[in-house]
């Protein structure tokens, strides 16, 4: 992806089981996505 770019729609499943998908929490404007790879992981 290039800066300026849209992002594909995401869809995953969250820690209570129901879906989450980004193209429901994106009407009202952006929508921050940050990954945290080795959060609560003993590495």
């Amino acid at each position: 992806m290039r800066l300026g770019d849209i992002a594909p729609e995401i869809q995953v499943q969250s820690t209570n089981g129901s879906t989450f998908s980004s193209r429901e929490h994106t009407t009202n404007g952006p929508l921050i996505v940050a990954f945290f790879p080795l959060a609560f992981t003993p590495g």
